[in-house]
């Protein structure tokens, strides 16, 4: 199954120091909704985003719940050029 581009957006958090959208790198719908603009620094635990290196959630409710995020798709990622999960780019408010 080849790599898609998939912009996701999310209004449920739309404060300042939230990340309204991005664009990511996933093979299909689910798995898009399941990266967070930040990247593979973050992951959700089922209840929660949190940080890989420590498993903590400080500063992580900038995002929304994966069943919260609209997920698009775009198009296609060249082979060779993006990996799975990564993050093209994203849009962040900051305060």
């Amino acid at each position: 199954m080849k790599l898609k581009l998939w912009k996701l957006s999310q209004e449920h958090n739309d404060n300042y120091e939230t990340f309204d959208s991005a664009v990511v790198v996933a093979r299909g719908h689910s798995a898009a909704s399941m990266i967070h603009p930040v990247g593979d620094k973050v992951y959700w635990n089922g209840t929660d985003w949190l940080w890989a290196d420590d498993n903590s959630d400080f500063g992580l409710n900038s995002w929304a719940n994966p069943v919260d995020v609209k997920v698009v798709l775009i198009g296609e990622a060249n082979s060779g050029l993006l990996d799975e999960g990564d993050v093209v780019c994203a849009s962040y408010n900051a305060g």
